[in-house]
């Protein structure tokens, strides 16, 4: 029997390697599609684990014995500790003036250890004082600005940047060399307890290790749980989307390598009705397509978990970037390990089915079913066809198909699971499109002009710390060099606050304009933009934490006093506090004055957003402002990842699909080398045979196309509001009616594109062959 098998795998070369090509993508896409839903499966915790992130992240004061902070890593209930480290809480300049919020520069020189393992992403760790790695969460914002090689100044020292680093609970937002600046401002120590599953128990686990130091001499500490519970907010709307890709991923792989093995072996019927007829047993004959499927499928399986593997690093590493956790090495071995056994039993199965039906036929029915193409209706329709006006290569390729209904079937199925796959990727990544462009606003609102320094009466003095002699920003001057420059279509300012809300618990934030806002680009879920002071616009988020709908009058308090308004509609916003939008002149009645922190810029029609605000920064410079083009301060990674992903899941479920096209062409084209020799010996051109062919998987193509349309609208009509609605966030309509008319015809001639595509080869070899050849070859 293996002599056999091995035999038929020698023979069938060409079957073998679709065989083959199909299993090895199959393995690449289902090793992916594991790898990211392992990835998708608490992140946080994988990284926290994996790099000994701190459970607690503790200040001291300056003046505080090192002696004595390093003696707490020994105290009760402490499992680790890292530190002291010298921190210094500063701002980093760039170039251009260009800056990050002020945050911890902490002094270390080992990037690993028993507490906080930094994971180093881009460049390399410290060798000496002069340099600076920066955190790569601290410059995600306008991370271009921001690279390897170039300079900052910190405290008015100058530090060259040589790496980007993670720190998974965020201890600090750069490290330089120990004793780079002097004497620090503080001391920082992480911790690790032996109990710090709650807030309580990190609490206590702290008080414990700081038992002995004197009064005063904590100033401060962070919790990880609180890093997780952001970090938890943020995978929301990624999840999701990861996962039913992943999925459909898994479902189509399947689905394609069980139909191409099938077909595989449904061609076969022939050489098993020859296996009875030499007294092969009903076992035997499967045993021999079990193992001719399994010698192909192994080794096929193994090379296509490796390229998975290997395919899947960038993509596990965007996918960290967008959850903000440090990156995972690759996929485990685990995964590919499943896919190793999996893969081959689905081929296997694939194979045992088929075999099995055609073991319990008799030896003549075998090579009868495998030889004879079905007569009755196929044969009147061909004859129909053979009939009509249309030129005769198209007539016999459009009825080539039903001699072979079953086969048919089955490459329509994988067509239609091909096309589908764009049907739904075209959708979704419309949507993800749609998604970053109304979050960031980008197109509405072209260019921003922040404060550099907080305005004159700004509560709380929020917002960029003033540089060295820097003036508070006078926004009335701001607006009137804005309104003054050249192609500026419209301007509005905007505050930003937090008030509460009357009778709940929720804090809530505030967006408020001093003008009309309604240009601002805020995609509206339902209801309309607010038309006056009375109304306002909320957040998805406000309105499921308040439990209040659109058309509910509220309540707003603040040191001013009170302020009644309405809301009148719910907008889709880029963050997960709640928040309302409105006009200052309501604000301002609950906050008080609050002046604005930034304008925004709608632009003329052909103005370059990069030559204005390079025009406008100039300008406002003196000012305490600045000017930024909104497209570059908006990093959407999960919608990166989602894209790549996309893209990637897409083209090898598509050429899996025209592999299974291939596959079917092939078989048909042998079945029929006798018709072939006999049409080119009347006087049928190479070219004919070649459209012969091709034709013959138009019908198929636009069958699967045709029906691909309404399967992939209908799971991408269903999966984006579940998405959304898992990530806690209403959508736009907008963001679901993503096609277009003209879209739908388009993707279903893409069935007929993708079997053409597949019949191509094989109508080429179909066109080569010699009448002579094609004759003795029956």
């Amino acid at each position: 029997m293996i002599a056999v098998a091995l035999a038929a795998v020698r023979r069938r070369r060409l079957q073998s390697l679709v065989i083959g090509t199909v299993v090895l993508l199959t393995s690449a896409t289902t090793v992916l599609a594991i790898g990211l839903l392992v990835a998708s499966s608490a992140p946080f915790d994988s990284a926290f684990a994996r790099l000994r992130g701190a459970h607690a992240t503790a200040g001291f004061d300056p003046s505080t014995n090192t002696t004595d902070l390093a003696a707490t890593a020994t105290r009760p209930g402490v499992a680790a500790a890292a530190g002291p480290f010298e921190a210094v809480s500063a701002m980093i300049v760039g170039d251009r003036n260009a800056r990050l919020p002020a945050g911890l520069v902490v002094g270390r020189a080992d990037p690993g250890g028993s507490v906080d393992r930094l994971h180093v992403d881009e460049g390399g760790w410290l060798t000496g004082s002069g340099q600076i790695v920066l955190a790569r969460d601290h410059v995600r914002t306008g991370s271009q600005t921001w690279k390897v090689g170039g300079t900052v100044t910190v405290n008015g020292t100058s530090l060259r940047i040589v790496g980007f680093a993670e720190s998974v609970t965020a201890t600090a937002g750069a490290w330089v060399w120990p004793g780079q600046f002097g004497s620090p401002t503080g001391w920082q120590m992480l911790y690790r307890f032996a109990s710090a599953d709650t807030d309580d128990d990190v609490r206590a686990g702290l008080a414990g290790a700081t038992a002995g130091l004197p009064d005063g001499a904590l100033t401060g500490s962070s919790s990880y749980l609180a890093v997780k519970l952001r970090t938890n907010e943020a995978l929301k709307p990624m999840v999701p989307f990861v996962v039913a890709f992943a999925v459909l991923g898994l479902v189509m792989s399947t689905l394609i390598v069980v139909n191409v093995v099938a077909g595989a072996v449904v061609a076969g019927y022939r050489a098993i009705g020859v296996q009875k007829a030499l007294g092969f047993s009903p076992a035997q004959v499967v045993a021999v397509y079990a193992v001719q499927v399994l010698v192909v499928g192994v080794p096929a399986c193994v090379v296509g978990v490796v390229a998975g593997s290997a395919l899947a690093v960038p993509i596990l590493a965007m996918t960290s970037d967008a959850y903000s956790v440090a990156g995972a090495s690759g996929v485990p071995l685990w995964v590919s390990a499943l896919v190793l056994l999996a893969v081959p039993v689905v081929v296997l199965v694939a194979a045992v089915g088929p075999a099995l039906r055609a073991g319990r036929l008799s030896a003549v029915q075998a090579i009868t079913v495998g030889r004879a193409p079905r007569a009755g209706r196929a044969v009147r329709l061909r004859r129909v066809l053979a009939l009509s006006r249309l030129p005769r290569p198209v007539a016999l390729g459009l009825g080539a198909p039903f001699t072979r209904p079953a086969r048919a079937a089955v490459t329509v199925v994988a067509v239609l699971l091909g096309a589908a796959t764009f049907v739904l990727a075209a959708g979704l990544a419309e949507t993800l499109t749609r998604v970053a462009e109304g979050v960031n606003r980008t197109g509405a609102a072209q260019v921003l002009v922040p404060m550099m320094a907080p305005p004159d009466g700004d509560p709380g003095g929020r917002g960029p710390a003033p540089g060295a002699g820097r003036q508070p920003a006078d926004p009335a001057a701001i607006r009137a060099v804005v309104a003054a420059q050249p192609g500026t279509a419209r301007v509005a300012g905007l505050s930003e606050a937090t008030v509460d809300l009357v009778g709940s618990t929720q804090r809530i934030s505030v967006r408020a304009y001093d003008s009309d806002a309604s240009w601002t680009g805020y995609p509206i879920i339902t209801g309309r933009w607010y038309a006056n002071p009375d109304e306002v616009v909320a957040s998805s988020r406000m309105l499921r934490l308040t439990g209040v709908r659109v058309g509910d009058a509220i309540t707003i308090s603040g040191p001013a006093g009170e302020r009644r308004v309405r809301i009148v509609g719910e907008v889709m916003l880029n963050g997960g506090d709640p928040t309302l939008v409105m006009d200052v002149s309501a604000l301002s009645d609950a906050a008080g004055a609050v002046p604005p922190r930034q304008y925004e810029v709608s632009l003329t029609r052909g103005t370059d957003p990069h030559a204005y605000a390079d025009r406008l920064a100039a300008a406002v410079r003196d000012l305490s402002a600045d000017a930024t083009v909104s497209a570059d301060t908006q990093e959407n990674e999960a919608i990166a990842v989602m894209l790549a992903l996309i893209g990637i899941l897409a083209l090898l479920l598509g050429a899996v699909a025209a592999l299974g096209v291939f596959n079917t062409v092939v078989l048909n084209t042998r079945e029929r080398v006798h018709e072939i020799g006999v049409l080119k010996s009347v006087g049928m051109t190479p070219r004919q045979v070649r459209g012969m062919v091709v034709t013959s998987m138009v019908t198929v193509g636009l069958m699967g196309g045709i029906l691909a349309v309404p399967l992939g609208w209908g799971v991408h009509r269903w999966i984006v509001p579940v998405m959304f609605d898992a990530a806690g966030f209403g959508y736009a309509p907008e963001f679901v009616s993503v096609y277009e008319p003209w879209q739908l015809v388009s993707l279903a001639l893409g069935g007929v594109l993708l079997a053409v595509l597949g019949a191509l080869v094989p109508a080429g070899w179909a066109a080569r062959t010699r009448p002579a050849t094609a004759l003795r070859a029956e």
